[in-house]
């Protein structure tokens, strides 16, 4: 971040000295400009500022109407934020497995479940929260389709996932409200906590400016319980300038991606990240698979090269959700969990840094072919030569 920062003092200056003349340090103009131009990039009609990318989820469920004794269908193999906002309203999840291909939520499992359940059961299910994990978008035709059957509201979280589109619309406008993480290390990162929530509806725009300032609409008065959670001005500014290099940004992204690719998908014991049809993906991380992970987690840390795990134990297997979820079966989740390795990605990443990392790969590939042991080789997803997954037999899509 410390490349990125540098290349961005010229225009960061003008902007934060015009929020100190302003002294509107709190929401104020610099979050409203931020709001308008967010929201025309996500290409939806309003935007919300939030302290982080949880309040985002937590406050998107709550304006949504989801409240104790609901459930809200999404993923364990994620970050735990996810589900923290689904308990903080009083529901409880309904977990779904994922996409082995994607790793995202599999439309075909969210509907076995929902099927699965009691009519009264299922009527408990008041939402979907599908995560378009490392930057990858899900499959939202699908779940839009299963969420209006089951009349269920869809809150994207997109938290890794700025920049992405599904079938050329960007990701958090599918929905009933999108929601974003500018945490330091995203594709669009302030300089400490923020998030966002962006939505169509001015019923749900107006419910999340009241929740954010502890219910209080502009008069003062406060007509429901709220909470302190605003993007402050300082976060908003530097937000806007860097908004205007995002799409540059995801490009660049893509092109490493791209290196690596070429550079390892050969490999036996490594599966590359795919891209969906329809999706375009934005590489807020690029995450390999391998039955080795420890090992090759081991090597390249002796050449000084950083490389993370996610998200190993899945949240369901977590000490928090243990008990309750014991019976829950998540086989690509749990398969996932054991072989995900996270390589280095972003944009001020030189092609010299990536043939360095990828010559280590390479090197520890070479030495270690051997019967594989610890568990059955990754399986590589068939794709077609756009890049996307095949259609697999009998399965609709």
């Amino acid at each position: 971040m410390s490349r990125q920062t540098a290349g961005l003092m010229p225009a960061l200056g003008p902007a934060i000295r015009r929020l100190l003349r302003g002294s509107r340090f709190i929401l104020g103009p610099e979050v409203e400009r931020f709001e308008g131009a967010w929201a025309r990039f996500c290409r939806t009609r309003f935007a919300v500022g939030v302290a982080s990318g949880t309040d985002a989820l937590e406050l998107a469920l709550r304006a949504a109407g989801v409240g104790p004794g609901d459930r809200v269908a999404t993923v364990s193999f994620t970050f735990v934020a996810t589900v923290d906002a689904i308990l903080h309203v009083g529901a409880e999840p309904l977990w779904v497995d994922i996409d082995p291909a994607t790793c995202t939520m599999d439309p075909a499992d969210l509907e076995r479940r929902l099927r699965a359940l009691s009519p009264a059961a299922r009527r408990r299910v008041r939402a979907v929260i599908p995560v378009h994990l490392f930057g990858h978008p899900c499959d939202m035709t699908a779940i839009g389709r299963l969420a209006r059957r089951y009349r269920l509201a869809v809150i994207e979280d997109a938290a890794q996932a700025a920049g992405a589109r599904w079938r050329n619309r960007p990701v958090g406008g599918w929905g009933t409200a999108g929601c974003f993480s500018f945490f330091p290390s995203k594709n669009l990162g302030a300089f400490g906590d923020g998030g966002a929530i962006v939505t169509d509806s001015a019923r749900i725009d107006g419910v999340l400016r009241r929740i954010r300032i502890h219910g209080r609409d502009r008069q003062g008065r406060q007509s429901a319980l709220g909470r302190n959670s605003r993007l402050d001005g300082l976060q908003a500014a530097i937000l806007g300038v860097k908004l205007s290099r995002l799409s540059g940004w995801v490009a660049r992204r893509r092109k490493l991606a791209a290196g690596y690719r070429r550079r390892l998908s050969a490999l036996p014991e490594i599966v590359c990240p795919v891209e969906q049809s329809g999706a375009r993906h934005a590489y807020g991380l690029f995450v390999i698979r391998t039955p080795r992970r420890a090992a090759l987690r081991s090597a390249l840390q002796a050449a000084g090269i950083g490389a993370q795990v996610y998200y190993d134990p899945p949240v369901h297997r977590q000490p928090l959700h243990r008990r309750r979820a014991a019976a829950v079966r998540l086989p690509e989740t749990d398969r996932a969990a054991r072989e995900m390795l996270a390589l280095p990605l972003y944009p001020e990443m030189t092609e010299g840094e990536l043939r360095r990392i990828c010559s280590v790969i390479r090197r520890f590939c070479s030495a270690s072919r051997r019967p594989i042991r610890s568990g059955r080789k990754p399986a590589r997803p068939a794709v077609s030569r756009a890049g996307g997954r095949r259609k697999r037999p009998g399965k609709g899509r």
